[in-house]
């Protein structure tokens, strides 16, 4: 790797990591701010003094509903392009929570956005817009809630602080909302200004800066119909009165009122706050708006600090547990899954170092039936007017075989087990192994896995589909067939023009 391109590298590491360190300092400012006036005797004593019986199963339980809902709106956010089960749906969703509870500064977000893509096979960039427009609804139910809560309670509670925090999140929100709308409502008029702007800016980077846009705005096309909008809506409102659940089942543990508009100026309070990058799991800011909420209303300082800290423990341990155990089921690795979206390796699969090789670059190894007869499959059809076809074949063959044999060890154990799997459901579909179908049926099938519902299917096919198409158009027979002289494209350009190329299926 050269030193050009370590330089851009470094410069985003040293940028990431003063994003994190800024997180960090501003948690350390808000939980110095948060105990600093608090006797810790008093915060003792009302937690000890906390009946955790039958208000925190009830609370965690409403909190986990919440979890439940929300995956349902994620999943009818990405039913347009992509097709998800309820559990995976909930889990994409678990596993952003779980992570921003682990690592600071909301990286969460990028985590379940590179979840939703690798099990939907939708674009980074358009799982990265659902996250966001889900954050953005969110925010505007919160602020709904919020209101509700600000003038329903006496004036003695309207502080000039919850004031302004309601003026304040009116304002971002609004701009939020505008830009959402202008997605929905007038996609074709974003993406003309994008190319325009993108062409005297940076005309090298247009066709990039478009495609980018292009994925965020299909995030918000299932809000294009006025009724789908709506079922989003009532979702979103149901999170929140979920989650409004879990603070109003703790109040009663402390010996407060059971009161609906208290819990939500707490709950309401609290998550704006936390929208601030922080530690891992928000604490600091968490216990000091949450422990201002009730503040607000009178509560003694010790108490409202125990209530938010048995709430954060409710809120942190349940669903942390729940994302640990998704990345054990799932095998998840978000570092090679963020890297691997950013670099936009042909694989996808690469490590950020790993170098992609061009045919011929190095020798291959000798390719196994399997991988012939599948490679045979996923190459055009067209194929077999070319001279030499069967020679073609082998030789795209050991192109990929080398690119599998590069890819590090735990990602060809997964591959090998998904290639198993598929010759299992082969040999029970057809009674035939998969070597043995006739090329016609034999294509049929892979197209099914590679371009299919199934999102694992099209996993499984994305690195070898990619790595076939790629070595049969540099092959030279292949070119000359077509009219190309051969030339010193690059295997990056190479991909973007086989992608390209009219009447070729799209990535699934």
């Amino acid at each position: 790797m050269t030193a050009s391109t370590n330089a851009p590298l470094a410069h985003s590491k040293g940028r990431r990591v003063v994003f994190v360190l800024a997180g960090l300092l501003s948690s350390a400012a808000f939980m110095l701010l948060a105990v600093r006036r608090l006797a810790f005797d008093d915060v003792t004593r009302a937690l000890t003094h906390a009946e955790l019986w039958p208000w925190l199963p009830l609370g965690v339980l409403s909190y986990l509903a919440g979890h439940a809902v929300r995956g349902i709106r994620c999943r009818r956010l990405a039913s347009g392009e992509a097709r998800l089960t309820r559990t995976t749906a909930t889990n994409v969703v678990v596993l952003g929570y779980a992570v921003n509870n682990i690592l600071p500064a909301r990286l969460g977000e990028f985590a379940r956005a590179a979840m939703l893509a690798e099990r939907s096979g939708l674009p980074f960039a358009q799982g990265l817009s659902i996250t966001f427009l889900e954050r953005i609804l969110d925010g505007l139910i919160m602020l709904g809630l919020l209101a509700v809560a600000f003038f329903s309670l006496p004036q003695s509670t309207h502080q000039g602080w919850l004031g302004a925090t309601l003026q304040i999140a009116a304002l971002v929100f609004s701009v939020a909302l505008v830009g959402v709308l202008a997605a929905v409502l007038a996609p074709s008029l974003i993406l003309r200004w994008t190319s325009r702007v993108a062409h005297r800016v940076a005309p090298r980077m247009h066709d990039r800066f478009v495609r980018v846009i292009d994925q965020a705005v299909r995030g918000v096309a299932y809000l294009r119909e006025p009724r789908a909008a709506l079922g989003i809506a009532a979702l979103s409102l149901l999170v929140w009165l979920c989650e409004a659940g879990l603070f109003l089942c703790l109040l009663p543990a402390f010996g407060l009122a059971f009161d609906p508009r208290l819990a939500l100026l707490a709950m309401t309070v609290t998550n704006l706050g936390i929208l601030v990058p922080s530690s891992p799991g928000f604490i600091g800011p968490f216990h000091f708006f949450c422990m201002r909420a009730l503040t607000a209303v009178g509560i003694a300082e010790a108490t409202g600090f125990g209530y938010a800290a048995l709430v954060h423990l409710a809120f942190y341990v349940p669903i942390t547990l729940w994302g640990v155990g998704i990345i054990v089921a799932y095998g998840f690795r978000l570092g090679a899954n963020l890297d691997a979206q950013k670099s936009a390796s042909p694989l996808g699969l690469l490590d950020p170092g790993q170098r992609f090789l061009t045919p011929g670059e190095r020798p291959d190894p000798a390719p196994s039936a399997i991988t012939i007869a599948l490679c045979e499959a996923l190459i055009p059809e067209e194929s077999a007017d070319v001279p030499a076809h069967a020679e073609v074949v082998k030789s795209c063959a050991s192109f990929t075989a080398g690119q599998l044999a590069a890819l590090p060890f735990r990602l060809r154990v997964y591959y090998g087990v998904g290639m198993l799997a598929l010759r299992t459901a082969t040999l029970l579909r057809f009674a035939r192994p998969f070597c043995k179908l006739d090329q016609r049926r034999r294509r049929r099938w892979v197209e099914a896995w590679a371009y299919g519902r199934l999102s694992l299917g099209r996993a499984l096919l994305r690195a070898p589909r990619s790595t076939t198409l790629l070595a049969y158009y540099e092959h030279p027979a292949v070119q000359g067939a077509l009219g190309v002289e051969p030339s010193s494209r690059s295997a990056a350009s190479d991909a973007v023009i086989l992608q390209l190329k009219p009447g070729r299926r799209a990535n699934g």
